[in-house]
């Protein structure tokens, strides 16, 4: 018999910028049974929001979609939990920003846990749109010996209808779609199949280009934490090399990427955009967080083996 977990991610608050200064640690990854008051697993659904002039966020406080509008079509990051959240949740956001879901072209999933490719099935078998994923995300939500992993609403990761085809993303791979253009960085670590995504965008017309890193938990044994760690480093390495300087996370509760949407909400046409960073906070938001946590988790590992 399959193991059955609850899908408990690591709570990481990274600060989008240096502006917010409160410096937070990744607690190490474990179960619990009731994870009611976790953020990962808040259902309240946040107001759709325009972060750039091309793309949006849709889905609740804990996990969330990215919707990235071209020319020639919508590019939506990942699904959330259910085919229910597609339906009711993706699909009502994309609507009320004014889009038309039957433009979505390609949902791109960036890895094999349920809270992001679990609506899949439902938005290839309503908009025909192709399912962009890594080789070994997608073979992992067909593993029969895969943990099972249950969501809020009680539903077994086991149950869930799989999307019936993909398109393979390799590392450095670019998927276009109009103008825009989203690099593909295969960073496993949070699992073995995570991606990592780099988009050219806009802000009131000036160029910027927007990071997503592929899984903000840590896993649990040592050679995962080192494979995280190395991912981290291409990662971080890579954007900056190609210019980034905003960051943003499908869980909103990372990155202040919520209270970041409220002023979105609010802001005025001549007002900054509070998710661009400069090089140097993009650094620090990745060395005070991330890279500090992995490497506390790897050192802990290596202690408690000796």
């Amino acid at each position: 018999m399959k193991n059955i977990i609850l899908l408990v991610f690591t709570v990481l608050i990274l600060g989008c910028n240096s502006k917010k200064k409160k410096e937070e640690t990744i607690p190490t990854s474990h179960e619990k049974n009731d994870l009611s008051d976790s953020p990962l697993f808040n259902t309240e659904i946040v107001e759709p929001t325009k972060l750039f002039d091309n793309i949006y966020f849709v889905g609740y406080g804990g996990v969330g979609a990215f919707i990235v509008n071209t020319t020639q079509g919508i590019i939506l990051i990942d699904a959330m939990w259910t085919n229910a959240d597609a339906k009711n949740v993706i699909i009502p956001g994309i609507e009320k920003l004014g889009l038309n879901p039957k433009d979505i072209k390609y949902l791109l999933v960036t890895h094999e846990h349920a809270d992001h490719y679990g609506g899949a099935n439902y938005i290839e078998k309503t908009y025909k749109s192709k399912i962009l994923m890594s080789e070994v995300s997608w073979n992992g939500i067909h593993d029969p010996n895969a943990l099972v992993l249950v969501d809020p609403f009680g539903n077994k990761s086991s149950d869930l209808p799989l999307p019936q085809s993909y398109q393979k993303v390799d590392d450095k791979e670019v998927i276009s779609l109009g103008e825009t253009n989203i690099k593909v960085l295969l960073t496993p670590g949070h699992t073995k199949g995570a991606i990592s995504l780099i988009i050219n965008t806009t802000d009131n017309n000036i160029d910027h280009v927007v990071s997503i890193w592929g899984g903000t938990g840590l896993p649990n044994t040592l050679e995962e934490n080192r494979k995280y760690l190395k991912s981290l480093n291409y990662f971080e390495s890579f954007a900056i090399e190609n210019g980034v300087d905003a960051q943003i996370s499908n869980h909103p509760f990372v990155n202040n990427l919520l209270e970041d949407m409220k002023l979105l909400r609010l802001r005025k046409p001549t007002e900054e955009n509070p998710l661009i960073l400069t090089t140097e906070e993009f650094k620090r938001n990745i060395d005070t967080a991330l890279r500090k946590s992995v490497i506390v988790k790897i050192k802990s590992i290596e202690q408690s083996k000796n």
